[in-house]
């Protein structure tokens, strides 16, 4: 037997360096975190000759996110001191096993050659050896990859092997092992990360199992495919053949709609010719009109010039008669005045106008911001500013619907409103810049206590400042003058008012007032603190904190509190705090009524009133309302604080309003400015003056004008108005001519060069398009005498060219259509039968009809006879790949489970026994009986035997269905996924097979666990895994071989988190059952299960961790670092 004597840890997570002595049954335990599975990872790496972190804690957490690196270089957590990230160093792990037949040891392990740059390469090793006591490490330090390499090879010789492979490795693992199925490897991860049992049948098959290969059926699919693949060309051909005999009647149909198609665009087009020869001479006629016309509007033309030019020249002489009179040249000169008046007139009006309109803006704008202001909330903050507002809407009335006779007033209601507005505008500026300061004022408040409901919601209260600093000041010298810590409480934070005295709470806050911030010093170290505080008295507060003197007080006080004293309403744990507590208010006596106070020399209410020093004076309200002592003073102070950053956002929300109000009027720009009232209304006052002047002097052109004698003046200017209509309608009778004139010489312009032409050039298209559409015996013999049949039906070109053009519509798309459809399956056929080099656009079908012959000549029936050959191989392939295959799986497992119940049969667990099932599964039953038919391999027919035909034909069809097909690529993704599926179970001999796990009691009563598996413990699920993993690791191992050299073997067994569901009895019975099969074992649980196991193994070893490190110690030695 060959057992693992000892494990080497080193750089590995928190474990330094770690040597673990290893027996034959070992309890590895400890608290969660320790660094148990570490352990067992660290194990799997070496036992498995993998590094894939899936395999990583498996059985502690399904979802770990341990990683190799983080193993390697400790750094799983951040604040890790011992962290190797950025180091380079080596790891190791190594196994070492003694061979108790041959009396040899070896070595197997790995080295991890890590990088500061993150990098690390794996070095698996195995040696003839032990492992050293230095475990690799030379002063503390783990040796270098190359310097190690070195050493063992000059050590051990050829016995030591580096490998560039895990695969190499395992395999010499496995034979140092003595172990030779790779199905070991298997077992090791299923017991390492047990699963609860859900699924019997799939638990056996694949833990207990070696799992025979799957039946390789590639061949005999490949036998099948080519018959298919003959089916397909014959289908495929006569596929081919049907296309090419659906084209040769497309073609036909289209070649009959393209003869009626040609026929009737022939009418159409020679209708459209002769039509365009009758446009061609209607078109010439219409020019011979329009130069006739054009040439007698040119002799009318010539006729009115002449007329215009005689009355013109009489014009201008009645003109010049006119400007020679005296009373023309008087009437010239009132005229020019008064427009010059009537020019400035409108240039004063516009400026008194446009002034008016702002003042009356102006008057709006302040009238309603005042409006607004009178509307606001009274209050004293705002009271200047109304007064202002309420001067501002008396003076600015008036100006509310001016209009520029606004300037006829006097100046005073201008400077009523100019002192009005500078008032309110000054009042404006103090009452923003006023708000503003008390705004800034409450969002720093609002700030400040804001922070401070942010502390206490955590649980800080806000002492007053310097308070804590002082405290931590003193905490740290005393600490580093004495060298051991010393903790220094505030007075308010020891101390507690009962939920039944709250009521004096208010009274014991405010009598307390700065008192309750005192700092409570052990005695011992008094006199040092009050030389230090004595130091930094100005440095931290502000003269309102102490340090309380119990010592001293205890030496000269001797206070017994009065059991009606304030003192009895505080309750505390602190022996300094009731020292002084008692000391301060023991003599304070608590009075229900103020009548009471008097009785004593010093007493107080409830609500705060005191008497003392036969003074009574009621505390001050907002220290009592300060609370600072006990737990509930942080709810209150929350609570306090609260409502007042309430109050100062409702405050906040009605002021700010009002700020940006008054904020935002102060950048207005005033109308009523002093310059405005001075210069800018005196002008215009002028101006209104200026204008009623003008009014006047207008009025006297007027008269003037209306006394001179103009009758032989206005009898000239008659004639001369009757002239200038005359010349203007013979100038616009000009005009008209001369309109139509030049719409006439356009229109002959367009005859000649633009329409003549374009009716010639379509024409000669139009013939050029018959003549190349169609042939000259088709014009001549068809083309022709069907139009004049036509034309004798219908009349008219226009008509043939109309009703014909009708159907050629739909005979073209009957064309089209039958050509697209024609041209569709060419297509289709080109694209289905590739490699088709055939025109699709073709006119003619002569490629298609000659490989429709062909195809039709061809011998289709040769392919059904390569068929039926390709069939009856596939078949045979059937029979000897396929059947036989299962049936000899199903007898290698079959063995397999009788060669595990021999080692059952000699372990017996407490009063029950253990056995493997495998029957046919019934869902497959026939199925089943086919493949193990022992007529099936008997006689040469096999498969094709008559008898064996007549009972499993159909169901051999049905089987061949499902797992053979045509070409893959023939399958889409449903149908391909249906296939891999059946093959997948149908090649499966698990498919026709159940097993389970039946057990029989000391009674003879046999239960099966598939049937009672939903109704069992945790506990009782677990029995039946550890029961068939050690026996599958049994049988593995060959523990029952009676050859000595087949049986020395490693025994090996490591279960991580074992037997958490199992109570002691079962546990008992799983280690026994273990030594009874020989194993050797390494169990890792919880320490829960210590008094259950630890008497069973022959070591029990406790892993402790002491913040980032970690130590493997047998357990009931002194551990330092616990």
């Amino acid at each position: 037997m060959k057992k693992l004597t000892k494990i080497l840890l080193v750089n590995w997570l928190y474990f330094s360096k770690q040597i673990i002595e290893v027996g034959d049954v070992n309890f590895l335990t400890g608290k969660n975190g320790a660094g148990k599975s570490t352990v067992i990872d660290a194990l799997q790496v070496v036992l498995l000759g993998e590094t894939s972190s899936r395999n990583f804690n498996q059985a502690a957490n399904e979802k770990s996110q341990r990683t190799l690196d983080g193993y390697l270089r400790a750094d799983m957590d951040d604040n890790n001191p011992y962290s190797r990230k950025g180091k380079d160093f080596t790891s190791f792990i190594a196994c070492g096993f003694q061979d108790d037949t041959e009396g040899n040891h070896f070595v197997t392990g790995v080295a991890f050659d890590c990088r500061s740059d993150g990098t690390n390469v794996e070095h698996f090793f195995i040696y003839n050896g032990t492992i050293p006591q230095s475990g690799f490490v030379e002063n503390g330090i783990a040796l270098e990859y190359s310097v190690f390499r070195k050493q063992i090879k000059a050590q051990y010789g050829v016995s030591a092997e580096f490998y560039d492979t895990q695969k190499q490795y395992r395999a010499n693992m496995l034979a140092k092992w003595n172990v030779h199925s790779e199905q070991i490897t298997r077992m090791m991860k299923k017991a390492v990360s047990f699963r609860p049992i859900v699924d019997i049948q799939k638990f056996i098959t694949e833990n207990i199992c070696d799992i025979p290969e799957k039946p390789d059926i590639e061949a005999m699919q490949e036998n099948i495919r080519a018959y298919k693949r003959h089916e397909q060309l014959a289908q495929k051909q006569e596929q081919k053949l049907a296309a090419l005999q659906e084209i040769s009647k497309l073609f036909r149909d289209m070649q009959t709609a393209l003869g009626r198609w040609q026929q009737q665009s022939f009418l159409v087009l020679w209708a459209k010719k002769v039509e365009l020869e009758a446009k061609n001479q209607r078109y010439q006629l219409e020019q011979q009109n329009h130069e006739a016309r054009i040439a007698s509007i040119t002799t009318d033309l010539e006729h009115i010039a002449s007329t215009v030019q005689e009355k013109e020249q009489r014009k201008t002489d009645l003109i010049a008669a006119c400007a020679q009179s005296d009373v023309s040249r008087e009437e010239e000169r009132l005229r020019n005045s008064r427009n010059s008046l009537c020019a400035e007139q409108q240039r004063l009006m516009a400026a008194l106008q446009k002034d008016a309109l702002e003042i009356r803006r102006e008057s709006v704008l302040l009238q309603n911001l005042c409006k607004k202001i009178l509307a606001w909330a009274p209050s004293d903050a705002l009271s200047t500013i109304v007064e202002a507002a309420e001067c501002v809407m008396t003076a600015y009335t008036r100006f509310s619907e001016c209009s520029y006779e606004i300037f006829a007033k006097s100046s005073a209601i201008f400077e009523a409103a100019r002192d009005a507005t500078a008032s309110f505008m000054a009042a404006i500026r103090d009452g923003a810049y006023a708000l503003k300061g008390m705004l800034d004022e409450q969002a720093a408040v609002y700030d400040q206590k804001s922070a401070i409901l942010t502390n206490l919601k955590k649980n800080v209260k806000d002492y007053p400042k310097g308070l804590l600093s002082l405290k931590e000041h003193l905490e740290i010298a005393l600490t580093k003058q004495s060298n051991q810590p010393v903790h220094i409480e505030i007075l308010a934070d020891v101390l507690e008012i009962s939920a039944s005295e709250e009521h004096w709470r208010k009274a014991v806050e405010g009598y307390l007032n700065t008192q309750k911030f005192y700092l409570l010093i052990a005695p011992e170290y008094y006199p040092d603190a009050l030389r230090m505080f004595h130091q930094v008295k100005h440095t931290y507060g502000n003269g309102s904190f102490g340090i309380v003197d119990i010592g001293k007080l205890r030496e000269r006080e001797h206070v017994e509190p009065l059991d009606n004293s304030l003192a009895k309403k505080i309750e505390t744990e602190n022996s300094l705090a009731r020292s002084y507590i008692d000391y301060l208010l023991g003599r304070v006596v608590c009075c229900s009524h103020v009548d009471q106070l008097r009785q004593f020399k010093t007493s107080i209410t409830a609500d705060g009133m005191l008497y003392q020093g036969y003074v009574a004076r009621p505390l001050r309200k907002e220290l009592m309302e300060d609370a600072f002592i006990g737990r509930r003073a942080v709810a209150l102070r929350i609570n306090r604080i609260e409502a007042e950053l309430k109050d100062i956002q409702k405050s906040l929300q009605l002021w700010k309003p009002v700020f940006q109000t008054l904020n935002d009027f102060q950048s207005h720009d005033i109308l009523f400015s002093a310059r405005f009232v001075q210069n800018t209304v005196v002008q215009r006052q002028a101006d209104y003056l200026r204008g009623i002047e003008i009014t006047k002097e207008l009025e006297q052109i007027s008269e003037q004008i209306s006394h001179l004698d103009l009758f032989w003046l206005d009898e000239q200017r008659k004639v001369i108005r009757q002239l200038e209509n005359e010349i203007s309608d013979l100038n616009s009778r000009t005009v008209q001519l001369g309109s139509q004139q030049a719409v006439l010489k356009q229109q002959v312009h367009d005859i000649i060069w633009n329409t003549l032409p374009a009716i010639n050039q379509e024409l000669a298209e139009l013939e050029d398009r018959i003549a190349e559409t169609f042939s000259p015996d088709f014009i001549q013999n068809i083309g022709i005498p069907r139009y004049q049949q036509e034309f004798a039906r219908l009349k008219k070109a226009t008509v043939i060219i109309t009703n014909f053009s009708n159907r050629l519509e739909q005979t073209l798309r009957e064309r089209d259509d039958t050509q697209q459809r024609l041209f569709q399956k060419r297509r289709e056929y080109a694209m289905n039968f590739r490699p088709c080099s055939f025109q699709v656009d073709a006119m003619l079908n002569d490629e298609y009809d000659a490989e429709q012959k062909l195809l039709e000549e061809s011998e289709l029936p040769s392919y059904r006879a390569k068929i039926k050959a390709a069939k009856e191989s596939a078949m045979e392939q059937f029979q000897n790949d396929f059947l036989a295959k299962l049936k000899s799986s199903i007898d290698q497992v079959q063995d397999q489970v009788k060669s595990l119940n021999k080692a059952l049969d000699k372990a017996q667990f407490g009063t029950d026994r253990y056995k493997f099932r495998v029957d046919r599964n019934p869902d497959y039953a026939d199925y089943y009986d086919m493949i193990m038919a022992p007529e099936l391999l008997e006689g040469d027919a096999g498969l094709f035997a008559m008898p064996f035909q007549q009972k499993y034909g159909k169901l051999i069809e049905d089987l061949f269905s499902r797992i053979a097909t045509s070409d893959d690529s023939e399958l889409n993704a449903r149908k391909q996924s249906e296939l891999q599926e059946n093959i997948a179970r149908f090649t499966d001999f698990r498919t026709y097979l159940k097993f389970d796990l039946e057990t029989t009691d000391q009674n003879g009563s046999k239960q099966l666990l598939s049937q009672t598996l939903n109704t069992k413990s945790g506990g009782e699920t677990q029995t039946p895994f550890y029961i068939a993993v050690l026996a599958s690791f049994a049988q593995i191992y060959q523990v029952n071989n009676l050859s000595g050299l087949a049986s020395n073997t490693v025994r090996l067994v490591v279960f991580d988190e074992a037997f958490n569901k199992m109570d002691s009895e079962r546990i008992v019975e799983s280690v026994r059952l273990l030594r009874k099969m020989g194993l050797q074992a390494i169990i890792c649980t919880p320490p829960d299960k210590l008094s259950d196991i630890m008497p069973l193994a022959d070591r029990t070893l406790l892993v402790c961790k002491d913040k980032y490190k970690m130590h493997i110690l047998p357990y009931g030695k002194r551990i330092e670092t616990v």
